[in-house]
């Protein structure tokens, strides 16, 4: 592909746009604070900003730590010195010199959200990061949506995706509501967007989405059931539904666009895009070998536990997650699929409380629908549950909300 005209918008932020030279000749004078081969951190909500950094820093620093706002700098191993850039974007553009020392192995140092626990970092390298982007005609074409932090794994995928594409990303305040960065979204025109399924559900929800001409819609950070896959295919269904498999610990893995829940297992035996994946003792495992997180064999575990079903691999949970409940293993993540296919149930979260006799005990903190009658829903949520599912999935408690607490990540607070 060619290179996009340099004045063409790359990042556009409420209205503020910065071009493809603005980034690529680090108009916000982050080269100018690290020296080459250097270590240095930065935080900043702004895509255009986090941008320039991949474009300059990149063969220049020799270690890059993006820090979400949630992560201060004396959680970390060691101190880092935060760049301070230029929010205008006025600093005279890069000028090259035959001394120039890109070229640097620069690593790139991403954390973990910290849902259980402290924030953990892996680094990357660009390859690692930038795997599963693709490069065509048709992705040239898009104007990405942006809804995560940039700093963050989901959100460096979108931004790099746009950028290596040569298409533009449109980025609204991470901490505006969601109804007014969708509004934001559709008002410049955006065709594409990335979103976890908690984040869809919410977006479906929303007014005047039949005036959205979406071409591409992705999903990842959860996992993404038959359910939610078929609500999108409903509302827009010119649009193509893909779900994107990427995290903190492997980088980018892979993708599925066959509108079908989990991933085929012919995966296991012939990789995606030569992205080799294993299943050892029930825990999804990829070939990421530039990533900090693998082993010797360059396998890093995805801490999501897989079970084969026919032609699938579905997910089931996070190993970190798994409860006892009268002692057989029980996800979370399950239990909120099963209470979902509830009439009255929009949203829910599950958690566990421990119970001297049970091991621990579900509860169930459920969004009823627009036209649910609230009154008693908690009870006739728990009566249907018994009925409907195992004992060891049946909340001993349902607790009914306006709305669930979304993290920063697009993911369901538990």
């Amino acid at each position: 592909m060619t290179a996009a005209p340099v004045n063409d918008p790359a990042v556009i932020t409420s209205g503020h746009r910065a071009t493809f030279a603005d980034l690529r000749e680090d108009t916000y004078g982050l080269r100018r604070q690290v020296t080459p081969g250097g270590t240095t951190g930065l935080q900043s909500t702004s895509a255009a900003i986090v941008g320039a950094a991949l474009e300059a820093l990149n063969g220049w620093a020799g270690e890059v730590h993006l820090l979400p706002p949630d992560v201060a700098t004396d959680q970390l191993d060691e101190p880092v010195a935060l760049l301070n850039p230029d929010p205008s974007g006025t600093t005279d553009p890069i000028v090259t010199s035959p001394e120039d020392p890109s070229g640097i192995p620069t690593s790139w140092v991403i954390y973990t959200s910290g849902t259980t626990g402290m924030p953990k970092a892996i680094r990357h390298t660009l390859d690692s990061l930038t795997r599963t982007v693709v490069r065509s005609e048709r992705s040239a074409g898009f104007t990405w949506g942006l809804l995560y932090d940039p700093n963050r794994m989901a959100g460096l995928q979108v931004l790099l995706q746009a950028l290596r594409s040569n298409a533009s990303i449109v980025a609204p305040p991470v901490e505006a509501r969601l109804s007014l960065r969708v509004q934001e979204l559709i008002s410049e025109h955006v065709t594409a967007l990335s979103a976890t399924p908690t984040l869809w559900r919410q977006i479906l929800q929303l007014p005047k989405l039949h005036d959205w001409p979406l071409q591409q819609i992705t999903l990842g950070g959860e996992i993404a059931d038959q359910q939610v896959l078929n609500a999108l295919r409903t509302r827009f269904p010119e649009a193509r539904i893909v779900h994107v498999f990427a995290s903190t610990e492997t980088g980018a893995a892979f993708s599925v666009h066959d509108g079908q829940a989990g991933f085929p297992v012919e995966f296991l035996s012939s990789p995606p895009r030569g992205v080799a994946l294993e299943v050892r003792d029930g825990i999804l495992h990829v070939h990421s070998p530039g990533v900090s997180a693998a082993a010797s064999d360059g396998f890093a575990s995805t801490g999501d536990i897989v079970e084969i079903e026919g032609d699938r691999v579905l997910f089931r949970g996070r190993s970190s997650g798994v409860v006892n409940i009268g002692g057989a293993n029980v996800w979370p993540e399950q239990v909120e699929t099963e209470l979902r296919s509830h009439e009255d149930v929009l949203e829910v979260t599950v958690t566990a409380k421990p119970n001297p006799l049970a091991g621990n005990m579900l509860i169930a903190t459920v969004v009823p629908t627009p036209t649910a009658d609230r009154e008693g829903l908690g009870k006739r949520v728990r009566k249907w549950a018994r009925q409907e599912l195992p004992g060891t999935h049946v909340p001993a408690m349902v607790k009914v909300v306006d709305e669930l607490t979304i993290a920063a990540t697009g993911k369901k607070s538990r």
